[in-house]
């Protein structure tokens, strides 16, 4: 009797562990991406490729185990890795991963080769990134950099280094470790930090302070790089370089900034940039959505330097009216969904008022959930589908 009971008692721990594995396994946000081809504009000379290698390290601590927008931070890194495996055209490469976390002792701080260095190919590196199963442990992120330097001693040429997560390395210093990062490979790396996870100041400042201490590259919270447009539009400034060809005879041309937003005119899409505005490489105001919980029109605390940034911009710039388009998931009427537009445009729109911006230089409008922006088949796109969006004219 004894005995049996003590097989049963190990068959359910067994199947307790294995729920529990499962439980932690990070999934996909958004099955559904499809990348944008970036193999045509390659093969036809629109872009050269400006990196040979490349080298990721992914946050897989404790803290990256907690909840986010509805999803565990761990799965929303892991799915941005997987569309960025997604996205990266045809082109030779050397890769390597490495991860921090991811043990089920909270007070164990590892890190872990998980790929590589190697020829880089999409399937090798996706079955690499499924091997971590879920966030856990200590965030030695500075051994992990410093693990990840050695990593990368057989690398040849240009390289890319990836930091992705949430920021919160309390009791290390990763920023020292890209500066002796930095120091060993010189102008030959550039440093990319991607957030996953609440914007709040320390962490952006941190994932901002890695990305400086590289002296190239650039931080990017990954709720900004969730599309594929703005996927492909990251992986295109990571991994590749535009040609620029000018050919024209007996003629000196001087190429300037006439809208003053640090993107030359040769470039600049957006040729009467706002003063004060943040700009993408194509010197366009960047008018990123503010999105809401479900059913609710207040807006959340971590979209307010948006909005705080378009009073600015609009203070300096009194001829400037602006747009501000309500949208609703599918869920619910399309009468009940137009109200709920007009209440979260009304509701950025009090924001601005409340800062300066004089009330009849902001028009509302709400489209319902008539102008989708992602699937509304599920929570990850729903999530997307409910957001003001910011139009501007003069």
């Amino acid at each position: 009797m004894k005995k049996n009971f003590f097989n049963l008692l190990l068959v359910f721990l067994a199947f307790a562990t294995l729920f529990g594995c499962q439980a932690h396994r990070a999934g996909l946000v958004n099955p559904a991406f499809q990348p944008q081809d970036l193999n045509g504009p390659l093969q036809a000379g629109d872009f050269v490729q400006k990196v040979d290698n490349f080298f990721v390290v992914l946050d897989s601590s404790g803290s990256i185990d907690e909840t986010y927008r509805g999803y565990s931070k761990f799965a929303i890194s892991n799915d941005f890795l997987h569309r960025m495996n997604m996205s990266i055209p045809d082109m030779d490469l050397t890769a390597g991963m490495r991860d921090f976390g991811a043990t089920r002792n909270p007070f164990a701080a590892q890190t872990r080769l998980l790929y590589g260095p190697t020829t880089y190919t999409q399937e090798g590196f996706q079955s690499a990134l499924d091997s971590v199963k879920w966030g856990g442990g200590e965030s030695p992120a500075e051994r992990a950099i410093d693990a990840a330097s050695d990593d990368m001693y057989s690398f040849k040429g240009q390289t890319a280094f990836i930091f992705v997560g949430d920021g919160e390395y309390e009791g290390n210093d990763p920023v020292a470790a890209v500066k002796r990062l930095k120091d060993r490979y010189g102008d030959n790396l550039c440093v990319y930090s991607v957030l996953v996870g609440s914007e709040g100041a320390a962490s952006v400042e941190t994932m901002q302070a890695l990305a400086d201490a590289g002296g190239c590259g650039f931080y990017r919270s990954a709720k900004y790089l969730e599309s594929p447009q703005a996927m492909s539009d990251w992986v295109e400034e990571v991994f590749l370089a535009e040609v620029v060809m000018k050919v024209e005879e007996k003629v000196v041309v001087v190429v300037g900034d006439s809208d003053g937003d640090g993107v030359l005119d040769d470039v600049d899409q957006c040729a009467d940039t706002p003063v004060g505005a943040s700009v993408n490489d194509k010197g366009c105001w960047i008018l990123q959505n503010v999105e809401f919980d479900f059913n609710k029109y207040a807006i959340k605390a971590e979209f307010m330097p948006i909005l705080t940034e378009i009073a600015d911009v609009m203070k300096q710039n009194p001829a400037i009216m602006l747009t501000i388009g309500g949208n609703t998931d599918i869920i619910g009427t399309e009468q009940y969904n137009m109200k709920l537009g007009e209440e979260r445009a009304m509701a950025a729109k009090q924001i601005l008022v409340d800062q300066g911006v004089a009330a009849d230089r902001i028009a509302t409008e709400s489209f319902g959930f008539s102008r989708p922006v992602a699937t509304n088949s599920t929570e990850w796109g729903r999530a997307r589908n409910r957001r003001d969006e910011f139009g501007w004219s003069r």
